[in-house]
């Protein structure tokens, strides 16, 4: 018999297996993984299969090669769409004002998206990719049948397609692509690839149907479709068109994206409804929007791949893969998307109202960058554009209105500092009048007191400057990233939203680079000038020391970061400079140094009401006072 020891021993035994078991079992996630690592099994198998059987075809003699069915080693490898694994890979062709599409049979899917109305920066046609792959992976028994390796029919209003097919203003056209399950005449299962192209419209809907497919696709809950595309390179600059190439994408509220830098990044996204995708290039996109029901999840991956330095065809490669609601045991299912095709152009996808112009850099959301970029600059420049003047007089034009609306904040700026160099005396005498560090509250309240005597604001000279930092940073994101700047040419600039280059020198400078931007350098001389003009201004005020120096080193570092910017940056930046010397020079003629002194001499002996400020800051000083002189006495008391 079993004594109690052994008893209790073997249920231990027990418990800690059975506790085992528990704490291993896999969690949810862990068994979404374990059926997708299942799932590539079977593709592997399938793939193997298919090897096998080809390889035992190599192997038989002629004779009987002839007598070995075709179709039973497709239904091995494809199953109930056996029909669909051999046929001609032929192109639809179908144009509308836009661009002109290239259909594949071979994957129901779009090919090459060619764009009217841009050329590259060597004068050819946009064409957005021309390696772009995406399908369906489907369940079919036991195989994953790829939906880019099925041949469908294409038909329009049941009718087979005989030649190119153009579309014009609001008409549109409904291309079909029908894969039809193999030996089913009665259910009339098929899956359809729908394709639908508007005469005016850079989008293409796209929805996939199931017809009569239950029992035979027998994904549950969901189906996983993959899409790859390789960017070609279009612009002046392929090393900052490849910063400015990832994926975009809509996340609930809020658009999200993988890193922009030039380096890879990978990003999954679960649990979260997802909108769109889009795969971004400095100024074209190729979009995927969910239209009746958003990916339930995504992986999302950018990879720059190393190439020779003589091959310049593509920038980056995408790879997607989403998962797409299904209901498996419908009659019918239809998954409805569109496909965008076109330019980032604010105009035009912000109509949209998907957030989709988000993709496009105006700056952050905070600070107003965004705000001045989309309801100030945008539509003006927008509305001096359909004059079709030339971009730089444009510009030109767009600066000096920029430089009117802020004059009054400018001159209140300006001003200020003008009167404040007039009564630097004044300042040097406080100055020696308190020059012991713990004379800085006295010092703080006698200069206050002079300001509001001479009749000067000192917050005047800040606050407007604060203002205008919006407007000068928005400047800075709007330019590189406006396509209508594209291949715009001006003087000797032969692309605004690039650099210019006077002279191009056979070797690069580190953080320079090989190009002479004659803009770039304009504006730099223009701002040291400026520089030198504001120095000038403040000799004799209390500068802090090495401040000379860092004015001046600010002109040289502009030079080296913006040499490889956009011209239309630099162009701007210097017209701006130039009305800059001008407001300075109008402002100057109208400030009398005699009336500021006049008007300090005339308040010096009146009582000057205190503000609220200077009320708080003596409360203040009261309390610091007293806590000072209460740890001085308790201080005494110990020492005593």
């Amino acid at each position: 018999m079993l004594d109690r020891n052994t008893i209790i021993g073997l249920v231990l035994i027990f418990g800690v297996f059975i506790g085992y078991g528990i704490l291993s079992a896999p969690s949810e996630e862990e068994k979404a993984a374990i059926k997708a690592k299942q799932d590539s099994i079977i593709k592997v198998e399938t793939q193997k299969k298919i090897i096998q059987v080809k390889d035992s075809i190599a192997q038989i003699t002629n004779d009987t090669v002839e007598t070995l069915d075709q179709d039973s080693i497709n239904l091995s490898a494809f199953g109930a769409f056996a029909s669909c694994s051999q046929g001609t890979n032929n192109t639809v062709k179908v144009s509308n004002e836009l661009f002109e599409v290239d259909f594949s049979t071979l994957g129901a899917l779009v090919k090459q998206v060619t764009l009217k109305n841009y050329t590259t920066y060597g004068k050819k046609p946009v064409k957005l990719f021309d390696k772009n792959a995406y399908g369906l992976n489907l369940t079919v028994g036991q195989n994953i049948v790829r939906t880019e390796n099925l041949y469908f029919e294409p038909t329009i209003d049941n009718k087979p397609i005989t030649k190119p097919i153009e579309v014009k203003g609001n008409d549109s056209v409904v291309i079909v692509f029908k894969a039809k399950v193999q030996a089913d005449s009665t259910r009339n299962s098929s899956l359809d690839f729908r394709y639908v192209v508007r005469g005016n419209d850079y989008r293409i809907g796209y929805d996939i149907v199931f017809n009569n497919l239950k029992g035979i696709v027998t994904d549950q809950g969901s189906v996983e479709m993959g899409w790859n595309s390789d960017l070609r390179v279009q612009e002046k600059d392929g090393k900052v068109e490849v910063k400015n190439s990832s994926i975009y994408y809509h996340l609930k509220d809020e658009v999200d994206y993988l890193k922009e830098n030039g380096s890879d990044d990978k990003k999954e996204e679960n649990g979260i409804p997802i909108n769109w995708v889009s795969y971004k290039q400095q100024f074209f996109s190729t979009a995927l929007i969910a239209s009746n029901n958003p990916f339930t999840s995504a992986t999302m991956q950018t990879v720059t791949e190393k190439r020779p330095a003589k091959d310049s065809t593509y920038l980056r490669s995408m790879h997607s893969l989403f998962t797409l609601p299904y209901e498996g045991d419908a009659a019918k299912n239809e998954i409805k998307m569109d496909f965008y095709f076109g330019p980032n152009k604010y105009g035009v996808i912000s109509d949209y109202n998907i957030d989709m112009e988000e993709i496009i850099p105006l700056g952050w959301g905070f600070f107003l960058l965004q705000w001045v970029n989309r309801f100030v600059i945008i539509p003006i420049f927008d509305f001096l554009s359909g004059f079709g003047w030339n971009m730089g007089i444009v510009i030109l034009i767009l600066t000096i209105l920029v430089k009117i609306v802020l004059f009054p904040l400018a001159y209140k700026s300006y001003s200020s500092s003008a009167k404040m160099r007039v009564i630097q005396p004044e300042m040097q005498k406080i100055n020696e009048k308190y020059p012991k560090q713990e004379q800085a509250m006295e010092k703080q309240k006698a200069v206050m007191s002079l300001y509001k005597k001479a009749g000067i604001n000192p917050m005047a000279g800040c606050f407007p400057m604060l203002l205008q930092f919006p407007i000068l940073v928005a400047m800075f994101r709007f330019f590189p990233a406006s396509i209508e700047l594209r291949q715009q040419s001006f003087l000797w600039a032969d692309d605004l939203s690039s650099y210019d280059s006077i002279v191009t020198l056979p070797f690069d400078i580190p953080f320079y680079g090989s190009n002479v931007s004659l803009f770039c350098l304009m504006m730099t001389v223009a701002q040291i000038f400026y520089t030198r003009m504001t120095m000038k201004q403040q000799q004799g005020t209390n500068q802090v020391p090495g401040m000379k120096i860092m004015m001046y080193m600010m002109p040289v570092m502009m030079l080296f970061m913006l040499n490889k910017y956009s011209a239309a940056l630099n162009y701007y930046y210097f017209i701006s400079l130039c009305f800059t010397f001008l407001q300075v020079w109008i402002i100057g003629k109208t400030i009398n140094p005699q009336k500021v002194l006049n008007t300090l001499k005339a308040n010096q002996n009146k009582p000057m009401k205190k503000s609220k400020w200077q009320t708080k800051m003596e409360e203040l000083e009261k309390k610091n006072r007293s806590l000072i002189d209460e740890r001085q006495k308790q201080q005494n008391k110990r020492k005593h």
